[in-house]
């Protein structure tokens, strides 16, 4: 099975001084699996590009937008299609919080796979709680897959009665530093983004779920965003016969079963949705 992440070249070693976790360029990468799922159509109204806010690299995203986001990511727990593949790997840490898993995420701006690998985190984000300060981003104009249409957790904030999330971009889309993870997030990267546990250490994007799994790299490939900007891949998104629907769905009811997996009282009707009951039996067991 083929992955994507990010890889370290030279020039960005001074990303890797600045913030303790290695920065990795995407010129040597390695392609990741790819879901694809047939769902039922859903009505969401189409975005009206002359109506919207201005959508620009660092503008903070509107809360009409987080809102049709979240009703995108709502009526995606109904798709019972399985994932073809599963880039999520069972590890054998401590549960940081027994009631309130933590979830931590590691990336950068330029990272084109981070950029692929937000867009169903932010909607599984959004099914357990609330996202303030998100932002637009792109990813680096000069790398594979430039300008990937994406989002930006630095200066965000998130809410939540069920998870707590800290999203760290440790790099600018022209790979400045930008956020330094406290050590304890360095020491669960350095432990658990490393084999056995990852096929590559050190590598972007990095998911670790309280304790019971991690996700090194994206297993949505960034080109089915080519070309698109914020508000056609967010149209996509409202279509369920679109390819970005496709990939992106079934990769967030996965992500939200493994979430659901370290909570002691996990919301029924976000765990118990159809399209999180049959995600679930595509977790790897410990």
């Amino acid at each position: 099975m083929k992955r994507l992440l990010a890889r370290l070249v030279p020039q960005e070693l001074h990303s890797m001084t600045a913030t303790g976790i290695p920065q990795r360029g995407s010129r040597s990468s390695r392609i990741a699996c790819c879901l694809v799922v047939a769902a039922a159509a859903i009505g969401l109204m189409p975005l009206n590009a002359s109506a919207g806010p201005r959508f620009r690299v660092g503008a903070t995203v509107p809360a009409p937008l987080m809102q049709q986001l979240g009703a995108i990511s709502r009526s995606g727990l109904e798709d019972t299609a399985p994932p073809n593949n599963v880039l999520i790997n069972a590890i054998a840490g401590a549960l940081i919080h027994v009631h309130r898993p933590r979830i931590l995420y590691v990336g950068a701006d330029y990272c084109p796979y981070c950029a692929a690998l937000r867009w169903p985190l932010v909607l599984t984000l959004l099914r357990f709680g609330s996202l303030q300060g998100l932002k637009f981003m792109r990813s680096s104009a000069t790398d594979v897959f430039a300008n990937t249409a994406t989002f930006s957790f630095f200066g965000s904030t998130y809410k939540s009665p069920w998870i707590g999330f800290e999203g760290y971009e440790t790099s600018t889309r022209t790979g400045r530093p930008l956020m330094t993870p406290p050590h304890p997030v360095r020491s669960l990267f350095n432990a658990y983004d490393a084999p056995p546990f990852t096929m590559d250490a050190g590598a972007i994007p990095f998911l670790y779920i309280n304790g019971l799994y991690v996700i090194s790299g994206s297993p949505i490939p960034p080109e089915i965003f080519k070309g698109d900007d914020w508000q056609a891949i967010i149209a996509g998104l409202g279509q369920p016969k679109s390819v970005i629907y496709g990939k992106v769905m079934p990769e967030t009811n996965l992500l939200t079963a493994g979430f659901c997996q370290g909570m002691a009282k996990p919301p029924r009707r976000i765990c118990d949705s159809p399209g999180v009951m049959v995600a679930r039996h595509f977790l790897p067991k410990p």
